[in-house]
């Protein structure tokens, strides 16, 4: 179950969501297409996403491969419903919470950094090459172990690529966002490709797609208030 919730997890920081104030933006639903490579295997997710925004509440409602209900909000509590077992999984940890995901940083108009200051990363250098502009952001003490430093670029004030380097300053990961569309409240990527480099010298491949985007009045759903049932069996 824990794994399982670690991979979930890691498609929303993906997905990477919301908070609206900045932007006019109250609610938010859209569907979600993820694809993952590894030594030729793939493994495809499918998923609706309902956000909204007063309460930091996000309803993911997975169909593949298994039929789950995932809801968090922005003080990183998280449930897990499994409707055919009736079930119900609960945790709480700040890393679930719906804002630590990139198109929230999208949402909030932190275009420029992705939110690395909130995070306590610190600007390096700035320089422009063919009409990009592109920033290194150094790493807070917490996260020395793991990056020496993140690399941004922008293209026309929207970021398209993040480089991340790990402690000998080797590439180990890259995101570039991709099909921008434009809303009338915002502008986002409908496609994020991210490869992370293994120790073992193979990469594992993500891509997210996204599609049927309705914001405010658009976004009507009855799954922003779906709640999971009271008698659901809590399993560990």
């Amino acid at each position: 179950m824990k794994h399982r919730i670690l991979f979930l997890v890691l498609l929303l920081m993906g997905f990477g969501a919301l908070g609206f104030r900045y932007l006019s933006v109250e609610r938010i639903m859209m569907e979600m297409d993820s694809q993952s490579l590894h030594r030729g295997k793939r493994a495809d997710v499918k998923a609706s996403l309902y956000y909204q925004a007063f309460d930091g509440r996000l309803v993911t409602r997975y169909t593949q491969p298994v039929e789950q209900v995932m809801i968090t909000n922005n003080k990183g509590e998280l449930a897990i419903f499994n409707e055919k077992d009736h079930t119900v999984y609960r945790t709480q940890s700040l890393e679930y919470s719906s804002e630590n995901n990139l198109i929230y940083f999208f949402l909030q108009g932190k275009t420029s950094d992705l939110g690395l200051q909130q995070m306590g990363f610190q600007l390096m250098d700035t320089r422009f090459e063919d009409g990009m502009v592109v920033t290194r952001w150094f790493p807070p003490s917490g996260m020395y172990h793991l990056f020496s430093q993140i690399e941004l670029v922008h293209e026309n004030y929207l970021p398209i690529f993040t480089g991340y380097y790990d402690t000998d300053k080797k590439l180990v990961k890259k995101v570039y966002y991709t099909d921008y569309r434009q809303f009338p409240e915002i502008t986002l990527p409908m496609t994020i490709t991210e490869f992370n480099y293994l120790p073992a010298g193979d990469s594992i491949v993500n891509r997210l797609k996204f599609s049927q985007v309705q914001i405010n009045q658009r976004a009507v759903s009855s799954w922003f208030n779906f709640s999971i049932p009271h008698d659901a069996k809590i399993i560990e």
